[in-house]
């Protein structure tokens, strides 16, 4: 696993940001969602809130059972990195809940879980002359 570069952390845990979570159906297809409460924990931990997220999620849990990595893309300003990253965990309760929870409230939202995952590497997608460079 490798540590997110602060710039990419920074991406991550800024509300402005476009953040897109893309995960593979069991028949092999792309599914990608737009996620706005995918955030960095730490340079280690990236987590998101599942919010109406039936295909995702289902998603989310048959990668997990065979080792498959999903993918996200944070877009912030004219930066622009793609992360694959190791399924973790999948978590009803705790902390990362109770502050997601916290967070959408005002919307009349609830989070029914958190999935934890760890960056495997970290790509440039910036436009320019290092887009595609590996970061970590």
């Amino acid at each position: 696993m490798v540590a997110l570069p602060e710039e990419v952390m920074k991406a991550l845990n800024d509300p402005a940001s476009v953040k897109v979570l893309a995960t593979k159906t069991p028949e092999g297809m792309v599914h990608a969602i737009p996620l706005g409460s995918l955030v960095a924990l730490d340079s280690n931990t990236i987590i998101f809130g599942v919010v109406f997220m039936k295909q995702t999620h289902n998603n989310m849990e048959k990668m997990k059972k065979k080792g498959e990595s999903p993918a996200v893309l944070v877009v912030n300003g004219r930066n622009a990195y793609q992360i694959h990253a190791a399924i973790k965990d999948f978590k009803t309760s705790g902390p990362a809940l109770d502050a997601m929870n916290e967070k959408v409230k005002a919307r009349g939202l609830t989070v029914t879980g958190v999935w934890f995952m760890e960056p495997e590497s970290v790509f440039d997608q910036s436009p320019g002359p290092n887009v595609g460079k590996k970061l970590v």
